[in-house]
């Protein structure tokens, strides 16, 4: 067994970069006072009990072992909590686990020890076997999970994902129920953040049927082992969260309820905020600057590792014309898109990775897909339909926000004006959205991407090689896809960034699924009187300002 201070060693070496980046979005995004614990969250100057009333979005699904879109991540975080957790720096620190992993010589198996006594929200004992059913469920064809790639070198989980091979067969196993092993394909210094992220979450065992395939929906019918506990739940409407009894983190929630509004439309929210109805609020970025100057120090803005664009379904027979997604790409003027539809919110550009995470410089790709309207409609012509003549008229489809329509009716005029082309604008709730992409229901889809992790693997693995998980706008390209088996496992750290880099290359001289037009930055409106949201901005942030670390909330003395 290689000893724990190697194998943190190891984790250092592979991800000083990424946590550098890391570093840099943290120093940007974090901003307010308060005490703190080891990991660096602030708890700041909380009084018990009270009501925390906060903005969200519906989710789409209420599995954590299925989902992949932001707000559902942000509620499984405050229900539900894995083997290790990420700390304020982006290390990862203990949660159910007792000690950090033990890793054989060979870099292949991974025995962690799960703390004993622990228990579900209903009084029941969790222990490793909840653990192995979660990995696997995960890795259940059934379940459909759309981070399954980030298991693929678990032992067996690619093949029962893919109906090749039995669950049994899968490297995931409860020794005793303190004990759970983990058996890879190759050695992965990535692995244990990986066991950080929401599709390794334990599953109740005791409630979910043996195959594990079905997840309620009815909060009564589930059990949690986060900082909170799921109450009531009505898709559209809201979620209710408790303090879970069984909580064993160092900090406990103060709050008596939390109850999370779903709200689509951000101008709607930010009314909600304004008349006192919400704590808080995302800002309605087409209205930034009133908003800034109207709420003061009650706004607050974060650096996001965060990319947007327009995501393009290659297996449409028009888009599947790298001509035709060229001649899209450029031409959109992004430095006017970001001044009109968000007022400067964002940073334009045409890279996939941030700098920060990729050391590829803003502007690298600037004359591959950059705004040239000669250079869209020679490539509009060059795949048939020269002055947009017989090009058909695709759908752009939108969530029912202020700055989503307001972009998609930029896309539009733009691809008039530039290309003589006709796009429909279809606008849809939140789920509905995100149920669309998942099963492959559009053409335009003004998407992107949220850095799950410090790590330029995080932006490409399961996204742009061909099958994978989480790849819905079908990017498919064997040099891709040969660079990606090179550095999914590359233990050569520089050789591995720059095959990385190479890959980003590809994907936007071939725009492979995606546009990109902006960086993005996160927009907040959080009242006075709560604690510990402002103070826990970071990179982790999925949807709330330091969702991160729900347990940190409160309200101020």
């Amino acid at each position: 067994m290689v000893r724990v201070q190697s194998v943190q060693a190891l984790w250092w070496r592979v991800f000083a970069f990424g946590l550098l980046a890391a570093l840099l979005l943290l120093a940007a995004g974090a901003c307010g006072g308060g005490d703190e614990d080891e990991g660096g969250a602030a708890t700041g100057d909380r009084r018990q009990g009270g009501e925390l009333v906060v903005h969200g979005n519906t989710p789409e699904s209420l599995d954590p072992h299925y989902s992949s879109f932001a707000q559902d991540i942000s509620l499984h975080r405050m229900i539900w909590r894995g083997l290790y957790t990420l700390d304020k720096d982006n290390r990862p620190q203990p949660a159910m686990a007792d000690g950090m992993p033990q890793v054989s010589s060979d870099g292949k198996t991974y025995t962690i020890k799960v703390k004993s006594g622990l228990k579900w929200s209903d009084g029941q004992p969790l222990t490793a076997k909840d653990f192995e059913l979660g990995l696997k469920r995960t890795c259940n064809p059934d379940v459909g999970g759309q981070y399954q790639y980030v298991l693929v070198n678990v032992v067996g989980c690619d093949d029962f994902y893919n109906n090749k091979g039995p669950e049994s067969a899968v490297g995931v196993t409860a020794k005793d129920d303190t004990t759970l092993e983990i058996r890879l394909q190759e050695p992965q210094p990535t692995f244990t953040i990986i066991l950080s992220l929401w599709m390794t979450f334990p599953a109740p065992k005791h409630l979910i049927s043996s195959s594990g395939a079905e997840w309620p929906t009815d909060p009564s019918r589930l059990a949690y082992n986060g900082p909170y506990r799921l109450v009531q739940y009505t898709p559209n409407d809201r979620a209710v969260l408790e303090p879970n009894p069984n909580w064993i983190g160092d900090v406990k929630p103060t709050l008596d309820r939390l109850v999370i509004r779903f709200i689509d439309d951000y101008a709607v929210a930010d009314n909600a905020f304004r008349s006192g109805e919400l704590q808080f609020a995302r800002v309605d970025v087409s209205q930034l600057r009133a908003i800034q100057a109207e709420f003061g120090d009650q706004y607050a803005k974060s650096l996001k590792p965060s990319t947007r664009g327009l995501e393009m379904q290659m297996e449409h027979p028009v888009l599947s014309k790298l001509d035709v997604r060229l001649a899209l790409a450029r031409a959109i003027n992004r430095e006017q898109l970001n001044e009109v539809v968000t007022q400067g919110a964002n940073e334009p550009t045409t890279s996939w990775i941030p700098e920060v995470t990729s050391g590829v410089e803003l502007g690298t790709f600037d004359d591959v897909i950059g705004y040239n309207p000669d250079k869209a409609k020679e490539h509009l012509a060059k795949a048939g339909y020269p002055n947009g003549q017989g090009f058909p008229e695709l759908t752009i489809l939108v969530g029912d926000t202020a700055a989503a329509r307001a972009t998609a009716e930029f896309l539009q005029q733009s691809f008039r004006q530039v290309l003589n082309i006709n796009t429909r604008i279809e606008v849809v709730d939140a789920r509905t959205r995100s149920q669309r992409f998942s099963t492959e229901q559009f053409e335009l889809f003004p998407g992107g991407w949220i850095q799950d992790y410090p790590d330029m693997e995080n932006w490409i693995l399961g996204q742009f090689d061909t099958n994978g998980s989480l790849n819905h706008f079908n990017c498919s390209h064997p040099e891709i896809d040969r660079l990606v088996e090179q550095a999914r496992f590359n233990t050569n750290e520089e050789q591995r960034q720059e095959q990385y880099r190479q890959i980003e290359r590809l994907i936007i001289e071939n725009v492979c699924g995606i546009a990109p037009y902006w960086h993005e930055n996160d927009h907040y409106l959080i009242k006075s009187n709560v604690v510990g949201m402002k103070e826990n901005i970071s990179g982790q942030d999925a949807f709330q300002a330091g969702d991160w670390a729900v347990e940190y909330w409160g309200l101020r003395k």
